[in-house]
């Protein structure tokens, strides 16, 4: 029979493939669902001067406590952060920028603002005190596809100056500071934050004065990612009085980036190690205003948004980083279908027993309808015996073609037994 021949191939039919499905099952779990975050990453970091290096390696020392390795890579323009993480092909996933560079549909998503740089302006002469006096002025700006130079630009259209009514230089940082002191240049513009060279060698000099941005927030209005800050009086330096009054500066936001699709469990260490780096105060921010999940000029990820509200799961609440991700993919990745691979195997024994065990009573019930007829018949129609007497033959003709596993040899032989008495009973109402 069928069935007695599917029980007696059972582990090639039933158990072989079932193990050969869990094991494809899980191998697609670890490998498609439930991935482990990367061992390593890649941090596009721009120039290898810039700030952006130094804000790079203090994230590569939290990532490299959770046991990930940092690798840094290198542009030659603060963008090239950017431009690296939003090619497809570069070995970098995860990058800062500007929010000056947002563009509608840019595949790229913030993980949170992680900071804010004043666009510095200074001056190196004494009667230009405001932006709308640089007409004829020699502007050092930086290349044209920095930050500096972008937002300079919306600053002296703003103050109604024109880019031919100015000298411009593609100076910056140290050397457009130097070039101010010497009077090689009028103005300066330099986005930097709180710890930056230019700034810490202008302000030491008595000609240098640092210029207000002319209605910053007329400006904010027409370009969001420039927005007005207040520098109070004596916030760089109190005993020195810098600056010597209140400054209103516009100011670009600095975002943590990644490439969509960067592991959620690796997003999250690096929130973490955001909220170390950039929760302290100085001049320029107060305690615990960064990092920011509000007011990004990039699309904020949702792995961020969760991060936000506080959701996070609890392996990573009560496990370090990496036991939590073992942890999170035994109990979610392997372990359901494990169970549920173990139930199966379970079903298949006992479900195939149930139907044998079914066939065997099945003759035990034609047995006992057999039986009681026997008494019936032999008082009413003694005759009729024979035709009970072939009926029983060919009942006994079936359980003898049965061929049962050995598991059901007990059950077997005692319907026979029972099929044997049922026939000499048979044949002695036969012979009254």
């Amino acid at each position: 029979m069928k069935l007695q021949l599917i029980y007696r191939r059972r582990w090639w039919l039933f158990y072989l493939p079932v193990m050969l499905c869990t094991a494809l099952a899980i191998a697609w779990s670890v490998t498609r669902w439930h991935v482990l975050p990367p061992s390593k990453t890649v941090i596009a970091a721009g120039s290898t001067q810039g700030s952006y290096t130094r804000l790079a390696q203090r994230y590569a020392e939290q990532l490299e406590r959770l046991g990930i390795t940092v690798e840094i890579v290198h542009s030659d323009t603060i963008k090239g952060s950017l431009d690296r993480i939003m090619a497809p092909d570069d070995v970098a996933s995860i990058g800062f920028a500007h929010g000056i560079y947002a563009k509608a549909r840019m595949q790229i998503q913030a993980l949170a603002v992680v900071g804010q740089e004043p666009v510095w302006i200074f001056s190196g002469v004494a009667g230009l005190t405001s932006l709308t006096q640089a007409k004829g002025a020699r502007v050092a700006i930086g290349v044209p596809s920095s930050s500096s130079a972008i937002a300079a630009k919306l600053m002296l259209a703003q103050a109604g100056i024109a880019m031919e009514d100015v000298h411009i230089q593609t100076l910056s940082g140290v050397a457009g500071a130097e070039a101010l002191i010497d009077g090689k240049t009028d103005l300066l513009f330099q986005v930097e934050g709180e710890d930056s060279q230019t700034l810490q060698l202008l302000t030491k000099k008595g000609n240098v004065q640092i210029l207000s941005a002319d209605l910053a927030g007329a400006l904010a209005i027409r370009e969001p990612a420039l927005q007005p800050m207040l520098l109070p009086q004596g916030a760089i330096e109190l005993r020195g009085d810098i600056p010597p009054r209140d400054l209103t500066l516009a100011s670009l936001q600095t975002h943590l980036l990644i490439r969509p699709g960067l592991h959620p469990a690796l997003q999250r260490a690096l929130l973490d190690a955001a909220m170390e780096i950039h929760g302290g105060a100085n001049f320029l921010q107060r305690q615990r205003q960064f990092p920011s999940f509000s007011g990004s000029d990039f699309p904020l990820s949702p792995t961020a948004r969760a991060y936000s509200l506080g959701e996070r799961p609890w392996m990573e609440r009560l496990l370090p980083y990496r036991k939590a991700q073992y942890a999170e993919m035994v109990v979610f990745g392997i372990l359901p279908i494990l169970g549920l691979a173990l139930l199966v195997l379970t079903w298949v024994p006992w479900h195939l027993d149930w139907r044998l065990r079914s066939e065997l009573n099945h003759f035990y019930g034609e047995l006992k309808f057999l039986e009681n007829k026997m008494q019936d018949v032999a008082k009413d129609n003694p005759i009729a015996l024979r035709a009970l007497l072939e009926k029983l033959d060919n009942i006994e003709q079936q359980v003898a073609e049965m061929d049962l596993p050995d598991d059901f040899s007990e059950h077997w032989y005692t319907l026979r037994e029972h099929l044997a008495a049922a026939r000499r009973q048979l044949l002695e109402l036969r012979s009254r």
